[in-house]
């Protein structure tokens, strides 16, 4: 018999929603703009809210299962983490990879989420370009969770 792949937990948020088919192959941020803009969604305002904390909470349950919670200072998770910011040739010493990681401009939500739906991360040429994107669809990750992980820290950008 074969072993039944784990959620991963975007996709146990979303199972919690049983009324909504939800697609896993589709953006995360997409899907619930799309959830709670259905007819079938029944809450509003601080619910709305709540639920998208919880997405946050997901994502970043997402990121620490392939990254880690403290693995900053390891070479091979900051060359990992180069790697999937298609960064090349891969920065050979922990402060190489570190100041390539800080050069490179994505939105959080969507580099996380690239590692469940396989899409490669969309990298922007300069930091008010990723800021007017970041506005035009909402993908506002919080600073405080970017702040409690330092991979995530080398990501965060002023986007507000």
């Amino acid at each position: 018999m074969a072993k039944r792949k784990k959620p991963s937990p975007t996709d146990a948020f979303f199972a919690r929603f049983s009324q909504f088919d939800y697609d896993p192959a589709a953006e995360a941020w997409l899907e619930f703009e799309r959830m709670v803009t259905s007819p079938t969604w029944s809450i509003y305002g601080v619910e709305v809210r709540a639920a998208r904390r919880r997405l946050i909470a997901a994502l970043v349950a997402q990121f620490d299962l392939a990254y880690g919670t403290r693995e900053e200072d390891k070479l091979e998770t900051l060359q990992t983490l180069c790697g999937k910011l298609s960064l090349s040739p891969v920065p050979e010493t922990i402060t190489a990879c570190k100041k390539a990681v800080r050069r490179v401009h994505v939105n959080i939500i969507d580099f996380i989420d690239s590692q469940r739906t396989g899409r490669p991360v969309r990298a922007f040429k300069t930091e008010a370009r990723l800021r007017r994107y970041t506005g035009d669809t909402e993908k506002f990750f919080p600073k405080d969770e970017a702040k409690e992980r330092p991979l995530l820290r080398y990501l965060l950008r002023d986007v507000v």
